[in-house]
């Protein structure tokens, strides 16, 4: 089955742009790669185990984490490897908890694909390989809807002009593997990297992190809010404090989002009460600070999972800390090398 997706509308832009778009692909795709790799450089490179060969502090629920292109599952402290290393990542979870939805990365192309609890492939749903590597297409950040019954993803529509440019949006697809249809949801900013991080609400709504350039050529992110498929959608957080990542807690009452000020090694994990009715959020609290990325609400929202290093220039851990009351972050695990870019996927069950 492969899903036939509409190209995107060409748009011309200065060269300036393009090279800001560059590095924004680079944040989504390779996260914090750099910053990881200049650490092995002024230190000895640390031990890394896989999380089976490792255990945790025992967590509520069930969570499911990537690491070097395997997924692996954590209960009751215990991490059980679910796939071999070949390319997994971003995994998330469907409502009634009994499947997943699965990025699997390839050199140059991704796709996405259903995948049991316990890491049996149930179908691949997008094909984005083509002979021609121009005609190749990524496909990432997938989550399922509130009824579990569609997809959202990032997926990059061609520019007719510029074959190997990368802006990606969102679109939506029925989660039935049979089907092929697809819904455009988003429109980029042209030259930005795109639109990232889908997060359906419960009223139809969409929340997701957006890039802009601004007059003097910087790149800035904001979380985004739109009602419906194309509307324009509006701002919940300024330009200049660079926020993004977002997570949404099960009742849809809390969002977290991971701000960086413009900053390049350093950002604040952030929460705030959202308003679902007036589209707005409440001013945010700050719950840690550092090398922060891919935060992810414990399913009674009491909690928040993170991913961090444990020293500077380390690999990354998983973390938690407590939404309420005096933060207390706390390293879960101190010998992994965890996927930056891949968010904890975290259910009851």
């Amino acid at each position: 089955m492969e899903r036939q997706l509409p190209a995107g509308i060409g748009l011309s832009g200065h060269s300036r742009w393009l090279t800001a778009a560059t590095l924004a692909v680079a944040m989504f795709a390779f996260g914090f790669g750099s910053y990881h790799a200049a650490g092995y450089l002024k230190a000895r490179k640390p031990v890394v185990q896989r999380p089976s060969q490792t255990s945790a502090p025992a967590l509520p629920g069930v969570m499911y984490l990537a690491q070097a292109g395997a997924l692996y599952r954590l209960q009751g402290g215990s991490f059980t490897q679910m796939t071999s290393q070949s390319g997994w990542t971003q995994p998330s979870i469907s409502p009634e908890g009994s499947r997943l939805v699965v990025v699997r990365r390839q050199g140059d192309w991704s796709d996405l694909y259903l995948m049991t609890t316990t890491g049996r492939t149930i179908a691949q749903l997008t094909h984005n390989h083509s002979a021609q590597i121009e005609s190749n297409h990524w496909a990432f950040y997938p989550r399922f809807g509130p009824d579990g019954s569609e997809l959202f993803y990032d997926y990059d529509p061609k520019d007719p002009y510029n074959s190997y440019r990368v802006d990606l949006a969102i679109f939506a697809s029925p989660s039935d593997p049979a089907s092929q249809s697809s819904l455009r949801w988003t429109y980029p900013n042209p030259y930005t990297g795109g639109d990232v991080i889908p997060l359906p609400l419960a009223d139809g709504g969409l929340i997701y992190t957006k890039y802009s350039i601004d007059d003097q050529s910087k790149l800035h992110s904001q979380v985004w809010v739109q009602d419906r498929a194309g509307s324009q959608g509006v701002a919940l957080t300024d330009p200049a404090l660079d926020c993004g990542q977002a997570a949404i807690s099960s009742d849809q009452k809390q969002i977290a989002m991971v701000c960086t000020g413009g900053q390049v090694q350093s950002a604040q994990l952030d929460v705030a009460s959202f308003d679902e009715a007036t589209l707005t959020l409440g001013a945010p609290e700050i719950l840690t600070t550092g090398l922060v990325a891919s935060p992810a609400f414990s399913p009674d929202a009491h909690s928040i999972a993170y991913l961090a290093p444990v020293v500077a220039g380390g690999p990354f851990q998983l973390w938690a800390v407590s939404t309420s009351g005096t933060p207390t972050p706390r390293a879960l695990t101190s010998t992994l090398d965890l996927d930056s870019t891949s968010a904890p996927a975290w259910t009851a069950a």
